[in-house]
């Protein structure tokens, strides 16, 4: 079954290959979230539900013979619906017709439009989660450390907290590819010659992730960091269907299409999240 419906749209196959070609460039113009989680999937758009292990502390034996039990298990799992996030948009007959008798491509403006905000929703739901629905999000999830942030804007208080953070991170026993994910205010403050250096602030911090990323997103609010270490073992997306567009039918002559995807964040470790904010 072609659950995309797309036979039954008026675009051809040259079309719908455009159509696709603006939606995947506009989502990583966009998408922050995958620029440092593992992503497991794509898994099919008829995979509902996942589950999400929260792993307990492993252990490691010692001995000659290999006899020893401590196997790391499971700690507790719970098993999740994979949320639909989408965005509808409509062309129009007019426009269609119109593209048809002058020979020239199609506007995919409104179909850049949807992407943007249904990738917008997907870093939504990985830093924000969506605590009615039930969904952990980076900052939301149970057990992940709050910690009142210093004034960025004076000094290098940017890269004391972001040591201090780390130092955390470390004594938890949480190790992966460390990222900083900053409000667009707080990626503004950072943009400054440190005192006696000659360095940027940003660029001090980077080197301090040691391999890892400073990521700015509009979705966090203002004066709020995220320092994590992504790790497989830690947090990843689930991926069913990745972003795609389908066709909803016609109505009034005009035409609907959906963009969307099924996706879901895991925080398996909230020990290896830490929250900056006011």
């Amino acid at each position: 079954m072609d659950y995309l419906m797309r036979d039954e749209a008026i675009l051809n196959p040259e079309q719908w290959t455009e159509l696709d070609a603006v939606v995947v460039k506009t989502a990583k113009t966009v998408l922050t979230g995958r620029k440092f989680l593992d992503i497991y999937g794509p898994l099919g758009a008829g995979t509902e539900a996942i589950a999400t292990d929260a792993l307990p502390t492993p252990t490691v034996s010692e001995d000659f013979y290999g006899e020893g039990e401590n196997a790391a298990g499971l700690g507790t799992r719970k098993v999740q619906q994979i949320p639909l996030l989408y965005s509808d948009f409509t062309l129009s007959w007019r426009e269609l017709e119109s593209a048809a008798q002058a020979g020239r491509p199609i506007s995919f403006s409104r179909a850049a439009a949807s992407a943007a905000l249904t990738a917008t929703a997907e870093d939504k739901l990985i830093y924000l989660g969506n605590p009615k629905a039930g969904y952990d999000g980076l900052t939301t999830a149970k057990g992940v450390e709050h910690v009142k942030i210093s004034d960025w804007t004076k000094g290098d208080t940017a890269f004391t907290d972001v040591a201090n953070g780390l130092a955390k991170l470390i004594a938890n026993h949480a190790y992966g590819t460390y990222t900083l994910v900053v409000s667009p205010d707080l990626f503004a403050a950072m943009q400054k010659l440190e005192p006696g250096t000659g360095v940027l602030v940003a660029e001090r911090v980077k080197n301090l992730l040691d391999g890892g990323q400073v990521i700015v997103t509009p979705v966090l609010p203002q004066k709020t960091a995220i320092l994590l270490a992504a790790a497989t073992q830690n947090m990843d997306l689930v991926i069913g269907q990745d972003m795609i567009t389908g066709y909803l039918g016609s109505s009034k002559l005009n035409h609907d299409f959906r963009v969307f995807e099924t996706v879901m964040p895991r925080i398996k470790n909230p020990k290896a999240i830490i929250v900056f904010e006011p």
